[in-house]
């Protein structure tokens, strides 16, 4: 599999995602630190709060519609708003002007733009792709998320505290060139799926569609596991950063280092690994069947976690941080793909949609693992990783076990 090969439309959505999370992680990081000084932190973390649940509501609102008026309009739409949501930014943090009013608006209106981009896109992906495609492609993906991650925080350290107006300027370009690209390269991808299944599910209003995403045992099971897994990268910078700031000293290479230093250190080599290896890792593992992949990898990537919680010996701190990362670049893929292959073609964008809200959901869970942490012992925590770890684990197996049966019976069937 090569990238020339992928369908245009995948093609260009790698490379406009890579700017629109570039845009994203150069902003929103910061954007909390700026807000807690000039409203307060409790403001700070309202305002924040309202953001998530705005955006949250939107992208269900954009999964229902973008199934039934096609992904391109809806897509131009969110580009046009965070278009005008960063042109706003620039102009409330400028020479001329200085509003936090504003800057509070635009920042609102920005995150609702996400909100409706992510379902739509996922699914416009999966509406052009086929089945042995989407391990190369969510592989892809994947990897330059992280680098566009890496490279945006690179960007807001260096001018979001005092060069806000240059860095609003440079990504509403960006943006900017993106609203261009999505109107005159993007094609609708509608008419790509089977003739006949957008037209039932017409009559239903959105709340029947979502009743009925919620209702699907499977797309359930699957959610449950995908809380289970993400809940724990959630716990990485809360109950283990602190953890491992309270804790952890130790000498390295004849240097000292905190907590502190260990967990940028954990950081950094997930980043840099994923940077180097995921292409190639991904093609490689591409060979082997989905259920020993994902066995393999939420092992490793549980036994990472499990270690980064008890331990404050250096090496297998380190250690852990390469098998965390390792298990989770097997293992994400292959999620993306049961996920692609398990949804109706009618309602691609919802159950996109929906998806989205485990990482809600697994947020949450990490915020409670901090306060359950301040009371339990560092093995307990160990202890509940391991069965967060093996919960998910048992309940993708159990999925990708059912899949392989019915492509069994069913040896003629689309698993796309």
């Amino acid at each position: 599999m090569k990238y020339a090969d992928l369908h245009p439309n995948i093609r260009i959505r790698i490379i406009t995602d890579f700017f629109t999370d570039l845009t994203q992680k150069s902003i929103i990081p910061f954007m909390a630190i700026y807000l807690s000084i000039q409203i307060g932190a409790g403001l700070a973390g309202l305002l924040l709060t309202v953001n998530i649940v705005a955006s949250m509501i939107v992208g269900l609102w954009a999964g229902y519609w973008s199934d039934r008026i096609g992904r391109k309009k809806l897509m131009v739409i969110a580009q046009s708003l965070q278009v005008m949501a960063l042109l706003g930014l620039a102009i409330a943090n400028s020479p001329w002007m200085d509003s936090i009013i504003v800057t509070c608006l635009m920042f609102l209106l920005s995150s609702l733009s996400s909100g409706i981009t992510v379902p739509i896109a996922n699914a416009m992906i999966v509406d052009v792709s086929s089945e042995h495609e989407r391990h190369y492609v969510y592989g892809l993906q994947y990897w330059t998320t992280n680098v566009a991650v890496t490279f945006g925080a690179l960007m807001g350290g260096l001018f979001f505290e005092s060069f806000r107006f240059l860095l609003f300027s440079l990504v509403c370009l960006e943006s900017l060139a993106t609203l261009f690209i999505l109107i005159f390269m993007i094609r609708e991808t509608m008419d790509k799926r089977e003739s006949g299944c957008g037209d039932a599910p017409i009559q239903r209003n959105i709340l029947k569609t979502y009743w009925a995403v919620f209702q699907d045992k499977r797309f359930m099971i699957f959610f449950t596991a995908t809380v289970l897994a993400v809940s724990l990268e959630f716990q990485l910078d809360k109950y283990i950063a602190v953890r491992l700031k309270n804790e952890f000293t130790a000498q390295l290479f004849g240097s000292d280092i905190s907590g502190l230093h260990m967990f940028s250190l954990i950081m950094i080599i997930n980043t840099v690994m994923v940077a180097l290896v995921a292409i190639p890792f991904s093609r490689w593992i591409g060979r082997f069947q989905s259920r020993s992949i994902m066995t393999v990898g939420m092992l490793l990537y549980t036994a990472g976690f499990t270690v980064l919680a008890f331990s404050n010996w250096a090496w297998l701190l380190i250690s852990s941080a390469i098998l965390l990362t390792i298990g989770e670049l097997m293992y994400a893929p292959v999620r993306q793909v049961m996920l692609a292959g398990m949804i109706p073609d009618s309602d691609r964008a919802a159950y996109m949609a929906a998806d989205g809200l485990s990482y809600n959901a697994a947020a949450l869970l990490g915020s409670l693992g901090l306060t359950i942490g301040a009371f339990l012992p560092s093995y307990a925590m160990a202890g509940l990783y391991i069965l967060m770890g093996l919960g998910s684990l048992v309940f993708f197996r159990m999925l990708l076990r059912k899949a392989e049966e019915q492509n069994q019976h069913l040896p003629c069937a689309d698993a796309s």
